[in-house]
């Protein structure tokens, strides 16, 4: 993943309240949800790969008249 993919995957997790927050830990990614659940970002995006974040926008945007 670049780190273009990484800063749009991030992002696109935080406006879909899907993670709330990140932190590098002992040189590893972890992101967390509302509620402050840990999890670790290779766990996070293996379920939420930007494909399926960039769908999941594209869903939630009004449709156009």
């Amino acid at each position: 993943m670049t780190q273009n993919e990484l800063t749009q995957s991030l992002n696109l997790a935080r406006a879909l309240d899907l993670i709330v927050s990140s932190r590098v830990t002992n040189g590893a990614l972890h992101v967390y949800n509302a509620a402050g659940q840990s999890r670790s970002w290779d766990s996070f995006i293996s379920d939420f790969p930007l494909e399926r974040m960039q769908a999941m926008a594209a869903r939630s945007q009004p449709k156009a008249s």
